[in-house]
């Protein structure tokens, strides 16, 4: 191991744990043993602590109580199996919303509080203890670190910066702990075409051994990267977030920083639910810290073929979050890693559940679609496919020489081909794609 991780796990955390009582490295070494069991003594873990979780909601939680008890659950602890745990009802984020006192635990206080902007743009908000907070950090770590980026390594991030200005203790506080963990950060929000030389220059200079990156700024920047034959600091891997990383921009992305880039998935509310493991195959489920779950449109759970995520922390105390639905779709898949990591499987993050296209008769088309069917044309930069009526759509194209009408009517046959023509299809050409609230590009934009 290099001497800066070393020095960070064996003399920084302890000190900062005896300080703050922040037992990050205790959990991270908790998690990390975990990678030694069975996947059978995984799940008995993961059901023993997801069993303490539905007596302490039961218990302290006004929210769950009544919702359970309208569904014929006078005591949760007779919810003895998966099987029954999975008829629970479903959390959605207007749950939260019309809910959140109700949610919130009782007896827990001084809990922290964290907001998303969301694909939709509606800013949503939870809150989780401060035990449960270091918990999700180690997780993260213990992800990062079968990547190259693990604690105390020299790391590169591009990545979303906060929203309005910090105050100045904050920011002290910030570049401080980015100090320690031996990482720089660079605001993806921020870079555009005139200042990416810039960018480029602070990566060559920082020369990180691994680079932690949101997918289309770093895509982006790949290309401007090839486009102008730029050098560029060669890191050990990349590890992608955010967003869905598609074959596409992770071929360019490898082509550009020549080295292997690795895709990971989260969200804010439960911070890393999956990793890809060296074999780049699939994503392991940190199934000792969630339970992860894919249902269909019945609400049934569906493995091998793409479903709603629903999520379940096992440690957020503070306001449960259980069975809940973050808008997300994936793939589950039943067999195991030839990694030999025993976490269970994700076979493909598939998009936002809003990401799928409609059509009057009931076709839906998904957005998977469009990502294979513009790589095909390189003269377009960008794009985003918006639909805000059944029966049309209008596709957002930035390019730098334009678009033929040839290449109009190859993408207009395209989709009419997947939609038995049912779709009335706008091209309108435009400067920029806006980025959602918090800093990401959505590929397909759903409003019916």
């Amino acid at each position: 191991m290099k001497l800066y991780p070393q020095l960070l796990r064996g003399v920084v955390l302890p000190a900062m744990a005896m300080v703050k009582e922040k037992p990050l490295l205790g959990y991270l070494n908790q998690y990390t043993d975990n990678l030694k069991l069975s996947p059978e003594s995984l799940e008995r873990l993961q059901w023993q602590a997801l069993s303490n979780l539905l007596k302490h909601s039961f218990d302290n939680c006004a929210y769950y109580r009544t919702r359970w008890q309208q569904a014929g659950i006078d005591d949760i602890r007779t919810v003895d199996t998966l099987a029954q745990f999975r008829q629970l009802p479903v959390l959605t984020k207007d749950d939260i919303r019309l809910n959140y006192d109700a949610i919130k635990a009782k007896n827990f206080q001084n809990n922290i509080v964290k907001s998303t902007g969301g694909s939709t743009g509606q800013p949503l908000t939870i809150e989780l203890n401060l035990d449960s907070n270091v918990r999700r950090e180690a997780v993260m770590w213990r992800g990062y670190s079968w990547l190259g980026a693990g604690l105390g390594e020299r790391t590169l991030y591009l990545w979303g910066a906060s929203i309005g200005q910090a105050s100045l203790p904050r920011r002290i506080k910030e570049q401080v702990y980015h100090w320690l963990y031996n990482r720089k950060m660079l605001n993806s929000f921020s870079m555009s075409p005139e200042n990416m030389p810039q960018y480029i220059a602070q990566m060559n200079s920082y020369r990180a051994d691994a680079m932690v990156a949101y997918v289309n700024p770093l895509y982006e920047l790949a290309q401007y990267i090839l486009e102008h034959k730029i050098p560029v600091h060669k890191p050990s891997s990349i590890l992608t977030g955010a967003e869905p990383l598609y074959p596409y921009q992770r071929a360019v992305i490898e082509q550009a920083f020549n080295c292997s880039v690795y895709n990971t998935y989260g969200c804010r509310e439960v911070m890393l639910i999956a990793a890809e493991c060296q074999q780049r195959k699939q994503l392991h489920i940190n199934s000792d810290h969630l339970v992860v779950e894919t249902v269909n449109e019945f609400g049934a759970n569906v493995v091998g073929e793409s479903g709603d995520v629903l999520l379940t922390d096992l440690y957020n105390y503070g306001m449960p979050l259980i069975r809940y639905q973050n808008g997300d779709k994936a793939t589950l898949h039943s067999g195991a890693c030839e990694c030999g990591n025993p976490l269970p499987i994700m076979s493909s993050v598939d998009g936002r559940k809003l990401d799928v296209i409609k059509t009057r008769s009931g076709k839906l088309i998904p957005g998977e679609l469009f990502p294979h069917l513009f790589k095909e044309f390189v003269s377009i930069y960008k794009f985003q496919v918006r639909q805000n009526q059944l029966d049309a759509i209008t596709i957002s194209l930035v390019t730098k020489v334009g678009v033929s009408d040839a290449d109009k009517n190859a993408i207009s046959n395209e989709i009419n081909r997947y939609s038995n023509g049912e779709l009335a299809i706008t091209f309108e050409i435009v400067d920029e794609i806006p980025l959602t609230i918090s800093g990401k590009y959505r590929v397909t934009v759903c409003e019916v």
